[in-house]
């Protein structure tokens, strides 16, 4: 999972991966898979390139070495490796048809995050993004006006994505459970 640059993602459109560098003299560019898998990426005829500094651009994928470690992809037009170098963290967007297929208990980080963090039913924040940990990932939560005594409402706080703190995602409802309210203090 990642929180991507807190922008927010277009309808309908998943972050896949982040180009990381250039490879090689042709304009190949190192990518990490957010979920890990790679195969999705064969399979794909363009994608939307995010830079963090600039507009969202549509590229079309010339090549994909997706077994390669790490992941190599080759867009049309990116022949070498000043070229690709611009594209250097950029989010890779699809659309959820082409992203990685969930598995049961696994969710998107776009779906986690705006989903009200509840304990005993009562909402104490909304997450607003996920950040990678060292064990695990990490939802970020603005707190809730009175959710934690003595604590004002907007201030952020991190709760592990873990069965000992996070109990039922609900995604109909679009809550997430906390077991323990402390973890908030």
């Amino acid at each position: 999972m990642r929180q991507g640059f807190h922008e927010p993602v277009p309808e309908g459109m998943l972050v896949t991966g982040i180009i990381r560098s250039p490879h090689g003299l042709e304009g190949f560019v190192k990518i990490e898979s957010i979920s890990g898998e790679t195969v999705h990426f064969d399979g794909l005829a363009d994608v939307l390139v995010r830079p963090s500094d600039g507009p969202p651009v549509r590229l079309e994928l010339e090549a994909v070495r997706a077994n390669a470690r790490p992941p190599l992809v080759k867009f049309r037009g990116v022949d070498s490796p000043e070229a690709a170098k611009r594209f250097a963290g950029a989010e890779i967007l699809v659309s959820r048809d082409n992203a990685c297929p969930l598995d049961t208990d696994e969710f998107y980080v776009s779906d986690l995050c705006q989903c009200m963090l509840v304990h005993n039913d009562v909402s104490v924040g909304l997450i607003t993004g996920v950040l990678e940990g060292g064990e695990s990932d990490l939802l970020e939560v603005t707190l809730s006006d009175g959710a934690v005594p003595g604590i004002p409402g907007g201030e952020k706080r991190f709760v592990p994505f873990r069965k000992e703190f996070v109990g039922e995602v609900d995604m109909k409802a679009k809550t997430v459970a906390l077991m323990h309210r402390w973890i908030l203090e």
